[in-house]
């Protein structure tokens, strides 16, 4: 028996059907080689290449015509670069504030805590939350992405909708702030 049309339910626009096959299509026809190729040029993570791979797939997938892509392979190839690249930068900066905390903040190796020193890092560490307290909502959270999240200035600049200069200039004005609070104590 001929199920009549539209029996299973109403079938996708013609448009938007060939999309979908085109991304099942590069989907199944890359995805394993992408991952190796992200293991071998980046190592198995962090970024693990898997997950590189997935934000790769959704930004093609987001593209609004993945037909107008002359080489979509290639797209995809270097979206997946160019997030791998990008979070490996975000990881290194995050380490290196890490880095810089510890060693602001810890004593180093031999040192000793003393009650005066506990109590300087406390009073430090109440200045630095004064300082954020009193800064514009603008400055505190441009400063918080970059020195503390790790984001560039381009990336904090896309996500506020504000220039490079400006995030830059908040980020200057905010640590000048903290230099000469701290300078006091």
């Amino acid at each position: 028996m001929t199920k009549p049309p539209g029996a299973d339910g109403p079938s996708p626009p013609p448009g938007r059907l060939a999309r979908v096959n085109a991304l099942s299509r590069l989907y199944r026809d890359h995805w394993r080689d992408l991952c190796r190729y992200l293991a071998a040029t980046f190592g198995q993570g962090p970024p693990e290449p898997e997950d590189v791979a997935q934000l790769a797939f959704a930004r093609v997938a987001a593209y609004d015509d993945i037909h107008a892509l002359r080489n979509p392979k290639a797209f995809l190839w270097r979206t997946a670069y160019n997030i791998a690249i990008s979070e490996k930068r975000s990881l290194s900066v995050r380490r290196r504030r890490a880095d810089d905390v510890r060693d602001v903040f810890f004593a180093a190796a031999g040192d000793e805590f003393t009650p005066e020193r506990v109590l300087a890092a406390k009073e430090q560490v109440a200045t630095v939350h004064a300082v954020l307290a009193a800064m514009p909502a603008k400055r505190r959270r441009i400063l918080v992405l970059n020195r503390i999240d790790g984001h560039s200035f381009a990336e904090i600049a896309r996500r506020m909708g504000l220039s490079q200069t400006a995030v830059k200039k908040h980020v200057a004005r905010a640590m000048i702030d903290l230099d000469a609070a701290l300078a006091v104590d």
